[in-house]
């Protein structure tokens, strides 16, 4: 699977969004961003690790399936990390910071894209939320009384009604009579 590391402040600072806020309340800043950059994670079919430079560290979970990386600097981690990557160039850095990260990331084997390709991306519209989840989180109360009820797990453990086997074949001691039998797809024919 390739992989997007980005330097998150540098990227921040290009976003005016996150540029207006990282003076009031950085925090807020990258909970925005991570915000921001979670459609394109969801459509990127990649692997996105943010790092930020700052005094927490660690690890932390984001929107979707966002990493989060604080080091003391995000530029010392990320040549660390592309050194000890096992296929650098599967590894995308998204930094305006050509001088520094992006020369030592190109030496090392990874791509690299200017702040503006995320710009781009995000004006443009080309991410979308992810898809709603086709089943519910949960059954409904009525749900789990029907299945109940036909698969057992009440008083007896034993089911209330009888289903006809996959395919549509009768169930047990119900066989077909003379000239009736099932099609291919199931369907009773005579």
């Amino acid at each position: 699977m390739n992989e997007r590391w980005v330097d998150g402040f540098n990227v921040m600072h290009r976003l005016a969004d996150c540029a207006a806020l990282l003076a009031e309340d950085p925090e807020a800043a990258r909970r925005r961003f991570l915000d921001l950059l979670a459609p394109l994670v969801y459509t990127s079919g990649e692997r996105w690790t943010v790092v930020f430079d700052g005094p927490r560290s660690g690890r932390a979970r984001a929107p979707g399936p966002i990493e989060v990386v604080y080091a003391p600097s995000a530029d010392a981690w990320l040549t660390a990390a592309l050194e000890k990557h096992p296929r650098p160039a599967r590894v995308t850095v998204v930094t305006d910071d050509e001088k520094d990260i992006g020369r030592r990331a190109r030496a090392l084997g990874a791509a690299v894209l200017p702040a503006a390709s995320i710009l781009r991306a995000l004006s443009e519209g080309e991410a979308e939320a992810p898809p709603e989840p086709e089943k519910p989180e949960q059954a409904s109360a009525e749900d789990v009384a029907f299945w109940l009820d036909a698969f057992g797990g009440g008083a007896s453990g034993e089911p209330k009604r009888r289903f006809d086997t996959i395919g549509g074949a009768p169930a047990a001691g119900e066989g077909p009579r003379d000239g009736e039998g099932h099609d291919d797809d199931g369907a009773r024919r005579r």
